[in-house]
Order: structure tokens, then C-alpha cells, then sequence
């Protein structure tokens, strides 16, 4: 099996800290060697950056599990490689402490948007707002996928969808969001019930169904 993108990449990434560790090691550098040897490193990062940046397919995903646009400006620190590293190479101390545990700026986690959509968990940011398929995507009961109404699009007609107390609302038979002078108005129909119009409303849907050996059907683990 091939490797993908995502893999290669950090592979790439497990190479370049690798090489900053040895870099910091060098302890017998004088700061102007160690400045070169890290404006170096700093170019290969910026290699990397640029790849996804340049992909089209590329989103970031924060520590506490927030999928953001590279673009955000929260994303700032973790993208835009000279500003990040400014810092340290100000102070070279807090490089050549090479066993401390804050002596290299972050690199930003990529991920393309199958790789998010992989994720059984995760929360778009609000402010960069990426269009995802949820703006909120929770584990959840096993077997049921979790989304807001807001998030429906036109792939989940005749999805059979439930309400997060377990009401089943019927499939999904049309999305309507229109702009007025008074904000916003979102409706989203089901068969046999009145229509969703807050978007902030949780559904759910059942996923990962397969048929037992009895014929009657089940969740996949």
C-alpha cells in the first residue's frame, strides 16, 4: 500500500526534528554557527508549509482538537515559520537547551479533508469557519454520527435523522437558507414532522450498519 501524502509528510517532519536535535546537541557552536544551522532547518519548514499550503487540501488541527483554515489568524504562530521561530532565535539559550521541552516552536498539524473527516471527534472554528461536513463532530452513541442542522447538506436527502433525545424526525426531504433584512432564515423538512428551523439543533443519523447472520441488522464496532 502506498503511502499517502499525510504520511510522507510527516515522515518528513519526524526527519527535520531529528536533525534540529542534533543541530541543539552541537553544543561547541558558536550562536553565529547555531543561527545558520537553524535558518537552515527554518527553510525546510517552510518547504513543508508551503507543499500543503500549495495543495489545496489543507486544514490545521489545533491540541484541544479544532480544525481551522491555514489562513486563520490563530493559525499565524504555527504557519508562518520566521515568526514563529523569532522568538529563539533571539535567545539562543532556549535552543541549546535541547532537553528542555520548549525549545523549538510547534509545527502546525496538517490534515486534508478526508483526514478531518476521519476524525470521530472534532470542532470547526468559528471565526475561520472551514466547510466541513459538521461544524461539530462528536463519537457520540456507537453507530449514530452527530451534526448540527446548520451543517445538513444536500448529500444527506432521504437520511433518516433523529433528534439528540432519540425522536426519530423522519429523512431529510429539503434545505432551504435565505438571506433577509432581519438576519438569516434556515429550514430543513422531514417526512413526518415539523420542519428544523434553528440551526444550532443536534440530529443525528445511524451509521456503519451491516446485517447479522440472522438477517437482522446491527451496529459495526
Amino acid at each position: 500500500m502506498k503511502d499517502t501524502v499525510a504520511e510522507r509528510e510527516q515522515a518528513a517532519l519526524r526527519a527535520l526534528y531529528e536533525q534540529e536535535d542534533f543541530v541543539r546537541s552541537l553544543g561547541h557552536l558558536t550562536d553565529e554557527e547555531l543561527t545558520q544551522q537553524l535558518v537552515v532547518q527554518i527553510g525546510l519548514q517552510k518547504k513543508v508549509v508551503n507543499r500543503w499550503l500549495d495543495s489545496g487540501d489543507c486544514f490545521i488541527i489545533s491540541g484541544a482538537g479544532k480544525i481551522h483554515l491555514p489562513s486563520c489568524p490563530s493559525m499565524l504562530r504555527f504557519v508562518d515559520r520566521d515568526f514563529a521561530w523569532t522568538p529563539y532565535l533571539r535567545h539562543l539559550e532556549r535552543v541549546r537547551d535541547w532537553h528542555g521541552s520548549d525549545n523549538a516552536p510547534d509545527m502546525p498539524t496538517f490534515l486534508t479533508r478526508a483526514d478531518a473527516e476521519s476524525l470521530k471527534r472534532y470542532t470547526v472554528c468559528p471565526n475561520c469557519a472551514p466547510t466541513l461536513d459538521h461544524t461539530e463532530k462528536r463519537s457520540g452513541v456507537k453507530g449514530w454520527t452527530s451534526l448540527k442542522a446548520g451543517s445538513l447538506k444536500s448529500k444527506h436527502f432521504g437520511t433518516v435523522f433523529s433528534l439528540a433525545d432519540g425522536t426519530e424526525i423522519g429523512a431529510l426531504t429539503r434545505i432551504s437558507k435565505q438571506e433577509t433584512i432581519e438576519g438569516l432564515e434556515f429550514t430543513a423538512e422531514f417526512e413526518g414532522h415539523s420542519p428544523v428551523t434553528d440551526p444550532e439543533t443536534a440530529l443525528m443519523y445511524r451509521t456503519g450498519l451491516r446485517s447479522d447472520d440472522d438477517g437482522t441488522e446491527a451496529i459495526k464496532s
